[in-house]
């Protein structure tokens, strides 16, 4: 076999293994460390793009690194066609006539001070405030602004169980309907389940914060809890499930959404990131989300806001009307 053919089945055979590591990525994206790893897709585009080069341009001196390159080059083209994919807006039917339901989702951090969150609910128009790491007083503080500016809103919360973050806190406008209790879910950093007591099309909603895959001890709760809130959103009819969700489209938990929708990806802004806030958009986790009943909701808009205060996540705003 001469040089040539050598060299062109190494690159064959480097090309079958670039495909086949970017398919295996997504499938094993529930272990420790590929987890973590994928919920960076841009940072992966760069990284293999960056190596992919480099490798080509040292590969004219020795080719046995052509191989080696085109397996990086297909694996970055790999992570660029997803995010190409998510930032393409999905069809969606028309809808009625009913005004839009607003929602907007900020994990605090418990650093926000309720007149800011005022002003960001007030600036969008908000009806639904999901509020994960936020104290009882800074919620209901803000509900007080918000009742002093005209737009009044019911609070509920959900404690967890870590003693140094704060639970989850649910806002609703009184239009959206009435909401006199919650009913906690099974997470440990605080998720709750509201139910409407009239008027009857008014929508359950889910404020929810599952476990973070932070350890590989964190790794079995993290994908049972994020199960559990993408299983509530595809078992209620007409569900608005929104919150710091610890997870990408990626991860087990939300690969399968049944009839719910993630607004992010309706609206061709899945590729934008909410985490850590202290880095650009493109580069951060798209870890917080809206999820909602697409078969009850269509996402007429997605956006992820500008860094606010000292969170460390962005926040999200998605507009909803009723099919």
């Amino acid at each position: 076999m001469t040089t040539a053919a050598r060299v062109l089945v190494w690159a064959a055979a480097a090309a079958v293994l670039g495909v086949l590591v970017a398919l295996a990525v997504p499938v094993a994206s529930g272990a420790y460390v590929v987890a973590q790893l994928v919920s960076f897709r841009t940072l992966l585009f760069l990284g293999a793009t960056v190596v992919a080069v480099v490798l080509l341009a040292v590969a004219w001196t020795r080719r046995r690194l052509l191989p080696v390159a085109l397996a990086f080059l297909v694996g970055a083209a790999a992570q660029g066609a997803v995010l190409v994919a998510r930032s393409v807006p999905q069809p969606a039917a028309a809808t009625g006539s009913a005004e839009p339901v607003v929602v907007l989702a900020f994990n605090t951090l418990d650093t926000v001070g309720p007149t800011l969150l005022a002003d960001l609910a007030l600036a969008h128009g908000a009806d639904v405030l999901v509020l994960p790491e936020t104290s009882l007083d800074t919620a209901r503080a803000t509900a007080a602004q918000l009742a002093a500016a005209g737009r009044p809103m019911q609070v509920l919360t959900a404690e967890g169980h870590h003693p140094a973050i704060a639970g989850t806190a649910l806002l609703v406008s009184d239009r959206v309907g009435t909401y006199p209790t919650s009913e906690p879910l099974a997470t440990r950093l605080g998720s709750l389940r509201a139910d409407p007591r009239e008027p009857a099309e008014s929508p359950v909603i889910v404020a929810a914060h599952p476990l973070a895959p932070i350890s590989r001890g964190s790794m079995a709760t993290w994908r049972t809890e994020t199960r559990l809130i993408a299983g509530t959103c595809a078992d209620t009819p007409g569900a608005i499930v929104a919150g710091d969700l610890n997870a990408t489209l990626d991860h087990p938990g939300l690969r399968d959404l049944g009839p719910c929708v993630d607004a992010a990806r309706a609206s061709g802004a899945a590729a934008l990131g909410t985490w850590p806030a202290s880095v650009p958009a493109l580069l951060a986790a798209p870890i917080d989300h809206v999820l909602v009943d697409g078969r009850t909701w269509r996402v007429v808009g997605f956006d992820v806001l500008p860094r606010t205060a000292g969170s460390d996540h962005r926040p999200i705003v998605a507009t909803l009307e009723r099919r």
